[in-house]
């Protein structure tokens, strides 16, 4: 008997397809490793959406929320906070909270003087609510290196939604336009998100993330849209953060210094092509500030910090919260009034000791994230706290920047945090989920 001959078994009609291309295989791959780069959790979007409420609340498509966006974030961390703590969640840095707790009692004394405007009661109840909860935040939701990368992701995520907003709003006519806003927030707002948008792309650029063209091209976007603001704080801090960092040799790019350094140059290529097509008054603001030249603003700003600084020596326990709109006021009984120096507003409305603390613990926090700078979290937590303590600096009063609360306790938590291995900003892949 003779054994038939078997059929050749014939392939499912999936396997008789084409493969996929190899360069579209490569480019898949490569989109899904470069947002794995940018990943988050939960706890930290709830984080960034409180501290970007401000600049997101102004949105008209936003105005059917019966609530305010920041009271409503605000009420949503506070509770991510609340229930970390019931499920057993621990201080990881005691004497971090002790020295922040410490700071802010010497925020006290400006209560007994304090000016009852509605911006003095305004700014009296941020001071001990909304800014508080930023800088308490990081000591409860960080538990390793890499959840600050994570924080700076939806952070980024975020800046990107703001800078897009500012560029896309206003993309009708903006030859025609002053200077670029977001969702009418202010040219500061946006200034100050497209230049974090543009430091954290150039970290991720000096990392092994796939796709750095994608990256490059993020920062281009924010480093345009930052320049189309005319906000020349955030501009000047976005430089100072990113130079501090590479120049001193501590983020250690290796061999992706030279990627870095073609970056820098078809940026400065780019920013010069696109400035004569920002709005008119933001391109002679910067024109002004290349050349030198100061206007009304940095006269004002001038004018108010000497005027502060004259009266801190005979006001050693303060003059009160919102006190130098009254004792001081430049603008002749304009009620929201402030310095634009975090120093010298907290040394003159709470005292000696605030302004003195408030030295000691920004000193900290610098030193404290410049040592562990080694790590990916350390990149982030150094450039962050840079970025906007120059901001706080030349702008914004005590409650405008709460980001910087948040990078200060970060800074002062993270040496005690571990490193697990994995990728992140100049880190290796796969640490940012």
């Amino acid at each position: 008997m003779t054994r038939a001959l078997a059929r050749p078994r014939t392939r499912p009609a999936a396997a008789s397809r084409p493969p996929k291309p190899r360069l579209l295989r490569q480019l898949g791959s490569s989109l899904a490793g470069w947002l794995e780069a940018f990943a988050t959790r939960p706890r930290f979007l709830v984080l960034s959406a409180f501290l970007f409420a401000g600049d997101l609340k102004a949105d008209p498509r936003l105005t059917w929320l019966p609530i305010d966006l920041t009271l409503l974030t605000g009420a949503l961390l506070a509770g991510v906070l609340a229930l970390r703590l019931l499920r057993g969640a621990r201080l990881r840095a005691p004497w971090a909270a002790a020295l922040v707790g410490a700071w802010y009692l010497t925020f006290v004394p400006g209560l007994f003087q304090a000016v009852l405007t509605p911006y003095g009661l305004q700014k009296i109840a941020t001071i001990f609510t909304f800014t508080l909860l930023t800088a308490l935040a990081p000591l409860l939701l960080l538990e390793e290196d890499n959840d600050l990368v994570r924080t700076a992701n939806a952070m980024a995520w975020f800046s990107l939604a703001v800078t897009l907003g500012g560029l896309l709003g206003d993309a009708r006519g903006l030859a025609g336009a002053q200077r670029l806003q977001a969702f009418g927030a202010g040219t500061i707002a946006l200034g100050r998100a497209a230049g974090f948008l543009a430091i954290y792309a150039g970290i991720v650029l000096a990392g092994p993330a796939p796709l750095p063209w994608l990256t490059f091209g993020i920062l281009a976007l924010a480093g345009v849209t930052a320049l189309f603001s005319g906000s020349r704080g955030p501009l000047l801090a976005a430089v100072a953060a990113l130079a501090l960092l590479f120049g001193a040799g501590r983020a250690r790019p290796g061999r992706r210094l030279g990627r870095l350094a073609v970056a820098a140059g078809l940026f400065l290529g780019v920013a010069g092509a696109a400035l004569p097509l920002a709005p008119s008054g933001s391109r002679r603001r910067v024109e002004a500030f290349l050349h030198g030249e100061y206007g009304s603003s940095e006269a004002y700003r001038v004018n108010a910090l000497r005027a502060a600084w004259e009266r801190v020596g005979d006001h050693p326990w303060g003059i009160g919260w919102a006190g130098f709109a009254v004792l001081v006021d430049p603008e002749r009984g304009v009620d929201r009034q402030y310095p634009h120096n975090l120093l010298a507003e907290v040394t003159l409305e709470s005292g000696w000791i605030c302004g003195a603390t408030t030295l000691l613990v920004l000193g900290a926090a610098v030193v404290s994230a410049w040592s562990v700078t080694h790590r990916p979290g350390g990149r982030v937590a150094f450039a962050g706290t840079v970025f906007y303590l120059i901001n706080a600096l030349v702008s914004g009063d005590l409650n405008d920047n709460r980001p910087l609360f948040l990078f200060l306790s970060a800074a002062l938590v993270l040496p005690a945090l571990s490193r697990r291995p994995g990728g992140s900003p100049g880190g290796s892949p796969g640490g940012s989920q």
